[in-house]
């Protein structure tokens, strides 16, 4: 969160009162996971939104004081609770969610305690009030907010009164304002995948410049796929960062197979993926199976790839090492992967993140590209006249050349007698491709097609 010239509105309760819940009605996504076990949220999620027309942004938070839902980690609550200190203090009103089924606890008094020290104006909403729950609201009228309402974010009951409570508190001047979005399509989704604990929510904050999210050195931290909006050299990026992606037969747990499919429902949507690998774990330069698996899939779905190989400095390599081995090894396991550019960094350490922001983008923008079909076909022309292509036991000719798509880049050749066309013919052209558009370092699809073309 930054403040300025947005409206922070923030949801803040203990563990499983339904902020989750909340936070999807009042967005009317599914964007938050919302699943009837206690500690689900570990991350801050935040979306735009309006309210009786104005512009602000909702906030949905992990639950507070509830230590025994953090596994007794100290080092995850700790995180937490420091990062909602800083939501708490960032934001401009708060929703403080209670269970009405449950009525007040020793937490919801301690939380109580906490909203009225910061000073932050305060809707006091007690949830899950499927019917009216006349002793949960005497209890929460004696916590003293003015504000307090009965709703059921998952039936809708009480929403519109609770628009209505809300915009009372927000000034006039965030009321059809230019909130300054973007297209979609102007937006460039980028998603960050990989196995448990590489380093993808470390290089997220590094990007964002903000500790938005839980980072700590334990594998599952995080269960939901976030999304931030950052500006880069005059680009709008959209950062997915996605819960870890373990094989199927290790995932037993109900709750970590929805995160899993819904880390891949996130990917799916970007234009370009970050695969991390944590390179402390490469063993002769050979890659897990798993992160060949995830590789794989990105490149059959059609997305832009490069890869990252985090915890450099746990390494003998180099931050600026490019090892033939290592694509030797690409190439060796997955022959897709012989075109994928790579790069060594230090999340933690902030090194080469910058820099692989940019060959993410770079490559994305090659993907992107579309080729004149004059200047194809100039490059047809004096193709056919290399030596590999005029000898004499090469009996095809190329006729001509379109592109039929993008990310991947995507071409048809129309080719006279291409049965006589060997494996050693078409890697040479695709090699002199891409290298004549200088478009190495991304995956290429050349279809080779018999010609029908005839001359009048």
């Amino acid at each position: 969160m930054q403040s300025g010239n947005k409206f922070y509105i923030t949801l803040i309760g203990r563990t499983n009162v339904g902020k989750s819940t909340l936070f999807n009605r009042l967005t009317n996504s599914r964007s938050a996971l919302s699943f009837d076990r206690p500690g689900v949220t570990r991350d801050l999620k935040e979306q735009n939104i309006s309210i009786n027309g104005k512009n602000v942004t909702l906030i949905d938070t992990p639950g507070m004081f509830d230590y025994n839902e953090c596994d007794n980690k100290p080092e995850l609550i700790n995180t937490i609770n420091k990062k909602l200190n800083s939501v708490i203090k960032s934001s401009d009103l708060i929703i403080f969610v209670i269970d009405g089924n449950i009525g007040l606890t020793p937490n919801d008094l301690e939380i109580s305690r906490k909203l009225r020290k910061s000073g932050k104006n305060v809707v006091l909403t007690i949830n899950k009030c499927e019917k009216e729950l006349v002793s949960t609201y005497s209890e929460a009228l004696s916590l003293g907010f003015p504000e307090t309402l009965q709703i059921s974010a998952e039936h809708g009951n009480g929403i519109d009164e609770l628009y209505e409570c809300l915009d009372k508190f927000i000034p006039d001047e965030y009321k059809n304002i230019d909130t300054e979005e973007q297209n979609e399509a102007e937006i460039i989704k980028l998603a960050v995948i990989g196995r448990p604990n590489v380093g993808k929510s470390t290089i997220v904050n590094k990007l964002i410049k903000e500790e938005k999210q839980l980072v700590s050195d334990f594998a599952g931290l995080t269960r939901e796929s976030s999304f931030s909006d950052f500006e880069f050299e005059n680009r709008i990026i959209r950062i997915i960062d996605t819960p870890g992606i373990r094989r199927k037969s290790r995932i037993n747990d109900i709750l970590e197979k929805i995160s899993v499919s819904n880390s891949r429902k996130s990917y799916k949507r970007a234009d370009v993926v970050i695969l991390m690998i944590d390179a402390s774990m490469l063993e002769c330069g050979e890659i897990e199976k798993q992160d060949l698996i995830l590789a794989s899939d990105v490149i059959k779905d059609g997305k832009t790839l490069v890869i990252a190989f985090n915890k450099y400095d746990k390494t003998p390599y180099k931050k600026n090492a490019n090892p033939e081995f290592l694509k030797y090894n690409f190439s060796k396991s997955l022959s897709q992967l012989k075109d994928v550019p790579f790069m060594f960094v230090s999340a933690l350490n902030n090194e080469n993140i910058i820099e692989l922001l940019r060959m993410a983008l770079n490559t994305l923008d090659k993907q992107k590209r579309k080729i004149k079909t004059s200047d194809l076909n100039d490059w047809l022309f004096e193709i056919n006249k290399s030596d590999v292509l005029q000898s004499g036991s090469a009996s095809f000719r190329l006729k001509y050349i379109t592109q039929i798509g993008n990310n991947p880049l995507s071409f048809l050749i129309f080719v006279k007698n291409k049965g006589e066309m060997r494996k050693d013919h078409q890697r040479f052209i695709a090699n002199n491709f891409k290298q004549y558009f200088d478009i190495s370092g991304i995956t290429v699809n050349i279809i080779f097609k018999e010609s029908n073309i005839r001359k009048k």
